[in-house]
């Protein structure tokens, strides 16, 4: 194949996969909640907990089956869940921003009891100080889950 009919090829082909992305799931914003309170959403409950170490935030957000069924679980992609750091007005940061995910509708059932953990590391950049909120939810189609927490940075 001509270099040039093979460089057309590959050049459908790379849009044609960024044509087949969507954008994150955008949710609304919850009322933030002390860091690591634990909130139920419907059958689920779930916690967030951050934690600043030096120049970055650990971020880790636990989905818990609270109820007495399995619960099933539908995502759109392989993005199982997501993270945001605001400063009240602003957005500073979300974790799936600049990432890729496979498109393919996957099924997870949630056992009663059965625990999920989605972690997330932001490096933060210099200057940003004073009272954030980070925010984390599933990317789940029918069921909601999601937290948001208030922390320092000095």
């Amino acid at each position: 194949m001509p270099k040039l009919a093979l460089r057309t090829v590959l050049a459908l082909a790379v849009a044609g996969v960024l044509a087949g992305c969507q954008p994150t799931h955008q949710a609304p914003m919850p009322t933030p909640s002390p860091t690591g309170a634990p909130a139920a959403d419907g059958p689920l409950a779930s916690t967030l907990q951050v934690a600043a170490r030096g120049d970055s935030v650990h971020l880790s957000f636990q989905v818990t089956n609270a109820g007495t069924s399995p619960v099933a679980l539908t995502f759109p992609s392989g993005q199982y869940a997501d993270f945001t750091v605001s400063d009240g007005t602003r957005e500073l940061w979300r974790w799936g921003a600049d990432m890729m995910f496979t498109q393919a509708v996957r099924n997870v059932s949630l056992a009663p009891g059965e625990t999920r953990a989605y972690e997330a590391v932001w490096a933060r950049p210099s200057g940003i100080q004073g009272q954030l909120t980070a925010r984390a939810w599933l990317t789940a189609q029918q069921v909601r889950a999601e937290r948001s927490a208030r922390f320092t940075l000095p």
